[in-house]
Parts: C-alpha cells; sequence; structure tokens
C-alpha cells in the first residue's frame, strides 16, 4: 500500500510539473537544460496544444531571447501536427460558412461560440483546434435554425424531448456530407444555480464577425472570458482544464483597465466570481497569465480560500483526468438532505425512456427499452465501480478524484473550502 501511494504521488507531482512546464514555453520562456521534449510533445498533443506548441517553438526564441534547441525529429512530428490542424480549420471554416450561409438567407441571426470563435484570439484560428461547432440561436428561432440544418442533410441525434428538459441546446446533429457536428443553443449558463451568463446580455454586446465572407457573430471579449471559466469549471469540473487555461490567456492578452474592470463587475453581478477566480488563479500559476493588481483579489470569495499550489495540485494532477467518478454520486453526496440526495441518485441510475433510449441507441417505443433498465446498475457499475472499489481500499489517486469532484461541487455551491 505505501509504495502505491508513493506511485500515486509521483505521478500527480509529474502531472503538475509536466503541464507548469508546457504553460511555461506556451508564454514564450526558455525551456530547461533537462526538458524532456518527447513526452513534451506527447503531453501537448493530449491537451490538444500541438501545433500551438510547434508555432511556439518555430517563433526560434522565447521572451528571454534565449534560442529553443529541440530534437529535430519532435519539431517534424509537431509540423505534422499543424499541418493536420490547419488542414482540419479550412474543413471547419467551410463547412461554418455553409451553416451560416443558410441560416443567414433565411433570415436567423447566428453566434458563433466556443472553438470556432476562440480560434480568433489565437496567431493563427488554425492553432485552436475544436471538434464540432456551436452556435448560439434566438430561442424564439430555435425550430427556424433546426429546420435550414435540416435542409442541408444534419439530423438530430439522440431524442429532443429528453435532451430539452435537460441541456440549452439541440441534441448535436450531423450529416453525411459534413466532418463535425453542429450544436444549436439558446442558452450557455446550464445549472443556473452555479451563475449565470444571461442570453439576452450576450447578444446584446455580440460583435460583427465574417467566416469566408458570410456575416456572423460572436461574443464580447469580456463575455469570451467568462464564458471560457463557466464552461471549464461548472460544465467539466476543471477536467483536462489546461487548454482552456490556454484560451484564456489568449482571450485576455492585449487587456486593458476597461476589460478588466468590466470582468470583475459581470462576474460578480453573474455570481461566476468562484469560477472566474479558479480560472484566474489556475492561469496565472500554470501559464503565467498577468493579472492587474486588485483582480483576483476583488474576485476572491469570502470565508477559507486554498491557496494557489494546493488548487493546482488539487485541480490539475492527475486524480483529476484520469480517474472517472460519477456525476450522480457526487450530486447525492452534496445535495440536499439524505432523502433529496438517495432520490437524485435514483433518477442518475433510472432515466426516463427517452433517456435511456438516447443513451443506449434504442427507440423509446421498443420493447427492448425496458431490458436497459436490466442493464443500467450493470453499466454504471462497469464504468465507476473499480473507481469506488480503489477509494474505498485506500488508493490515493482514487480517493483524491473523489475529494476532488465533492470539494469542487461545494466550492461551486458557495461552501467552504476544507
Amino acid at each position: 500500500m505505501a509504495r502505491t501511494l508513493q506511485e500515486d504521488r509521483v505521478r500527480e507531482e509529474e502531472s503538475v510539473a509536466g503541464l507548469r512546464e508546457l504553460g511555461y514555453i506556451l508564454a514564450g520562456n526558455p525551456a530547461g537544460r533537462e526538458t524532456d521534449w518527447v513526452g513534451l510533445a506527447h503531453l501537448a498533443r493530449r491537451r490538444s496544444v500541438s501545433a500551438l506548441l510547434f508555432w511556439q517553438l518555430g517563433q526560434g526564441q522565447g521572451r528571454s531571447g534565449m534560442r529553443y534547441d529541440v530534437p529535430r525529429e519532435v519539431m517534424d512530428g509537431l509540423r505534422e501536427d499543424l499541418y493536420t490542424a490547419v488542414a482540419r480549420g479550412a474543413l471547419a471554416e467551410r463547412q461554418l460558412a455553409t451553416v451560416l450561409g443558410a441560416l443567414g438567407n433565411a433570415g436567423v441571426p447566428a453566434v458563433v461560440v466556443k472553438g470556432a470563435a476562440l480560434g480568433t484570439y489565437y496567431p493563427d484560428p488554425a492553432l485552436r483546434l475544436y471538434s464540432d461547432i456551436d452556435i448560439m440561436i434566438d430561442r424564439a428561432q430555435l425550430e427556424a435554425a433546426e429546420r435550414v440544418l435540416n435542409d442541408l442533410g444534419y439530423r438530430c441525434l439522440a431524442s429532443k424531448g429528453w435532451w430539452l428538459d435537460r441541456f440549452h441546446h439541440l441534441p448535436p446533429m450531423a450529416s453525411d456530407n459534413a466532418a463535425f457536428l453542429v450544436e444549436l443553443h439558446w442558452r450557455l449558463d446550464y445549472h443556473e444555480e452555479k451563475g449565470l451568463l444571461p442570453a439576452e446580455d450576450l447578444w446584446a454586446r455580440a460583435v460583427p464577425w465574417m467566416v469566408r465572407g458570410r456575416p456572423a457573430l460572436r461574443l464580447e471579449t469580456v463575455d469570451d472570458a467568462l464564458h471560457v471559466c463557466r464552461h471549464a469549471v461548472v460544465q467539466h469540473k476543471v477536467r483536462g482544464a489546461f487548454r482552456a487555461l490556454v484560451d484564456l490567456a489568449r482571450v485576455v492578452d492585449g487587456w486593458g483597465t476597461v476589460e478588466w474592470e468590466a470582468l470583475v463587475e459581470r462576474s460578480l453581478s453573474y455570481r461566476l466570481e468562484r469560477s472566474v477566480y479558479l480560472m484566474l488563479v489556475l492561469t496565472r500559476e500554470m501559464v503565467e497569465l498577468e493579472i492587474p493588481a486588485g483582480v483576483v483579489s476583488s474576485l476572491t470569495p469570502s470565508g477559507p480560500v486554498p491557496p494557489p499550489e494546493e488548487l493546482v495540485q488539487k485541480l490539475m494532477g492527475t486524480g483529476g483526468a484520469t480517474t472517472h467518478v460519477s456525476a450522480g454520486a457526487v450530486q447525492a453526496a452534496v445535495e440536499g438532505p439524505f432523502w433529496a440526495r438517495l432520490r437524485n441518485l435514483v433518477q442518475h441510475l433510472f432515466l426516463p425512456r427517452s433517456g435511456m433510449a438516447m443513451v443506449y441507441g434504442i427507440p423509446p417505443e421498443s420493447p427492448r427499452i425496458w431490458l436497459t433498465y436490466l442493464w443500467r446498475p450493470i453499466d454504471l457499475l462497469g464504468r465507476y465501480g473499480r473507481t469506488a472499489w480503489r477509494a474505498l481500499r485506500g488508493e490515493r489517486e482514487a480517493q483524491t478524484a473523489w475529494q476532488r469532484e465533492v470539494w469542487l461541487e461545494r466550492w461551486l455551491r458557495g461552501e467552504a473550502w476544507e
């Protein structure tokens, strides 16, 4: 057991140290003499920033004037990553332009969010990889937008009835003639109790944009920063958040007093100060983000606050990225009295028929759908049972992953960090 605990500690320290070195180099700093370039390139690929790493290394030198000394085979591999990113980016841009053109012809305004829009903050949009196309549509025009995409050959991949009861976007839409999924959102603030991003405010501040000659809108820069923070913390629980930290650093690059003051004001107004605080601290620690004096202190929640190094170790270590923890179990552990927590657990375990149909790909009207209720406990046990068993046995990584999820959930609910 002692050996296992020690191995877990070493893995977590190595994970954080590797990400820190990667962030240090992406910020334009020189690499250390003992840099493991092969390992660093592999880590950059896992975090979807290898094309950006090649661009940074391709500049020839860091901010201090010291030249990088990267093995040729590593640079060749990263160059291939860049070529792949450019090809995917061009494909995605053509697809996005087609969708925007069709929506524009139908008189449906659209705000492009997340990956495609965040690429505008990078030296070249191709350096910001993404796997689907996210568009925000006014709720009143959602059905019209869906018809437009239907006419282009797109179809929803899941039952709309169950999906719309739980999410603020249509199920992902796919087309045989398109490489990327498209998601049509009407709001960006799921779980409103953990902070808001009011759609009406986002629309009012959205800025004009062009994609291959097609007019569109994207979020205003401060709203982009808020969305990056909320999406990474509330929806993804900071799992694999390194790329989100890089996104945040790119978005705020060149900001002046006006933008920083707006970020603080909106964070407090929308009750997003906890998410924004976490992301600012992590980005400062991991990607060397320079933050004006007073911004972090203005967003620091009242009560006990963990020191930055503890945040880094708890949220960026291996436990949060490699070990699967059931979201339903976490909700059951923190939400309300015993009966409320038990109800949440049962609802997570046994979804309605439309939900089971979406998860297991069986038509909701099929008699076979009832068999999924027998399979569901076995399925979840296969997904999460190993982590639970490892935690009960005292394995540090599994226990850390569970504690991390519970702590973060309580932190977002305004409870003290213990």
